[in-house]
């Protein structure tokens, strides 16, 4: 393990490394720290590692200071992908004082090798073999975690939000209401409201948003479609709020999005 606290930062597909105190609180962020480090919120740790799992908003920077003043651990931030929406339901910590102990040594073997590899396919943030690579790593670990702590998060599972948002992943394209979706759970519109949020540390229209803007990020950079057009087909109404709306989440226009997948030309013409 290295040394330092590595912030890694990433939008799947795109990906860069830097090495920054501060954390982006609009993302995800995994905080592992090893079996040798003591934290302020855990001097004594009786497991072979402890892993954060913290909501965007939810990150605490005397959490931060903790690990890093223990200086042995990795941090990595990221844009959830649709498909992860349930591991990271299930897995998330909402409470720093309560992280997941890594029990078992192979995991936590298997956690720090494959954080170790995330950061090294970062130093080569430009090829999109290495994108790829970073996606199906992470989330080779978020999986990992969901099986071993399969018995612990069953008693913290609500199945009504997992059907919502097995819904919202089918459906993300359509018009969709929280009265609709309270009622196919049997919850009134202000319960089931109150319940997601706690449960995923996301509302129900930022979750619909931000499964639409993956699908368009995934268009726009393996299509030559007008940029209007996947707004429409993603199931936004307008194509300056599907604009406005991108470049806030991921920090970019979808034009220059585009563009910087195909610096010689290509399909950044056609946006």
């Amino acid at each position: 393990m290295s040394t330092e606290i590595m912030l890694e930062y990433y939008n799947l597909p795109t990906f860069s490394l830097r090495y920054d105190p501060t954390l982006d609180d609009s993302k995800w962020t995994l905080l592992y720290v090893n079996a040798t480090a003591k934290t302020a919120s855990s001097p004594h740790m009786g497991s072979y590692g402890q892993m954060y799992l913290m909501a965007p908003g939810k990150l605490r920077q005397e959490l931060l200071q903790s690990v890093v003043a223990a200086a042995s651990g990795i941090c990595c931030q990221f844009t959830a992908y649709s498909q992860w929406s349930i591991w990271l339901h299930r897995l998330q910590t909402t409470d720093s004082q309560q992280p997941l102990q890594i029990a078992d040594r192979k995991l936590g073997q298997q956690i720090e090798y494959g954080l170790e590899r995330l950061m090294e396919y970062g130093e080569h943030a430009e090829h999109p073999g290495y994108r790829q690579l970073s996606f199906h790593l992470l989330s080779e670990l978020l999986l990992l975690l969901t099986v071993h702590e399969q018995p612990a998060l069953q008693n913290n599972s609500d199945s009504r939000i997992e059907e919502v948002l097995h819904y919202l992943q089918e459906h993300y394209a359509e018009d969709i209401r929280i009265e609709q979706l309270a009622q196919l759970v049997c919850l009134s519109p202000s319960r089931l409201s109150h319940l997601y949020k706690s449960h995923t540390g996301e509302t129900i229209m930022d979750t619909l948003i931000r499964l639409r803007l993956e699908r368009a990020q995934h268009l726009l950079a393996s299509t030559c479609r007008y940029v209007g057009e996947i707004a429409y087909e993603v199931g936004f109404n307008s194509q300056t709020y599907f604009t406005c709306k991108f470049t806030r989440h991921f920090g970019i226009s979808p034009s220059l999005y585009r563009s910087s997948l195909n610096p010689s030309g290509g399909c950044a013409s056609s946006s």
